[in-house]
């Protein structure tokens, strides 16, 4: 069991690490806004992934198999929230100064939990992590100490990136270049949210 564990933890330390919507968007609000606002968006982004593992849990999966029609749907509002947070990102750079502004702490939780929610592949992705690393006849208690021990590796490492993402050198360098990085986010994020619905239409 606790090899399976450590698998488990392994894995999803890995997925939080790779670069993604997430990523990006505790980095924007940190080097942009602030540690506070980082740190709200991170924890917007755990109480995301709960959901998402918790769903996984619970046989998201199964109901998309069994309903296609509900994962497309998902899929394109996620999709289509990514590409509008791009266009956004896209018309603001063209506004940028080199001026640091503190975003509300409830705007950036709950900007990190859309972000995180838009993306229901991390559901399809706990499902099928849980029942790799997990035995089959694992416990209900077990598979929640499961749903928590990844939730505590994501508030681990995104609040890690809000630290790092709001030092000096991060907060210049984001200063400095303050409208291309917001049009390389821009893309990054529509990019994303155009992968999604390509996804969902093949799909479909």
């Amino acid at each position: 069991m606790v090899e399976s564990f450590l698998a488990l933890g392994a894995l999803w330390l890995l997925a939080a690490m790779m670069p993604g919507p997430n990523f990006f968007a505790v980095m924007h609000v940190a080097a942009g806004q602030g540690r506070r606002g980082a740190w709200a968006c991170a924890m917007g982004i755990v109480v995301g992934t709960t959901v998402w593992a918790l769903a996984g849990f619970f046989g998201l999966k199964a109901l998309f198999a069994a309903l296609p029609a509900a994962a497309i749907a998902i899929k394109l509002a996620g999709a289509a929230y990514l590409i509008w947070v791009g266009v956004g990102l896209w018309r603001a750079a063209a506004a940028a100064t080199s001026a640091r502004t503190e975003l509300q702490t409830s705007k950036a939780f709950l900007f990190g939990l859309a972000t995180n929610l838009a993306n229901p592949k991390t559901a399809a992705f706990a499902a099928s992590l849980f029942a790799v690393a997990l035995p089959v006849d694992a416990s209900t208690a077990v598979s929640l100490m499961a749903v928590l021990m990844v939730c505590t590796i994501s508030t681990l490492w995104y609040s890690l990136v809000a630290a790092v993402g709001s030092t000096g050198p991060f907060v210049r360098a984001y200063a400095g270049a303050r409208r291309p990085i917001l049009r390389i986010t821009a893309v990054i994020f529509a990019g994303y949210g155009a992968s999604l619905a390509h996804e969902a239409a093949t799909e479909g």
